[in-house]
């Protein structure tokens, strides 16, 4: 295994920590099929000494709606069936 640069590892163990944190509340949040998910950004600032880490998590339960329908065009004659 690879030895991960001393910032990933911190991101990571920063993710691990917010998903164990979270886990059961995003849990909570599943829709009826049983979704929902956890969102990880990790932002790195090397604009300062040191280098600044932040580590967001969101939590969202997955909704998915959706109408189809036939829309005529209003500038076509219809047709007699």
């Amino acid at each position: 295994m690879t030895q991960q640069p001393i910032e990933c590892q911190a991101a990571i163990d920063a993710v691990k920590e917010l998903l164990n944190t979270h886990f059961k509340e995003a849990e909570d949040s599943a829709d009826e099929d049983g979704k929902f998910s956890l969102g990880f950004r990790v932002t790195f600032d090397r604009s300062h000494s040191p280098t600044k880490l932040k580590v967001t998590c969101r939590v969202s339960k997955i909704t998915t709606d959706e109408i189809e329908c036939a829309i005529d065009d209003p500038n076509q004659a219809k047709l007699p069936l």
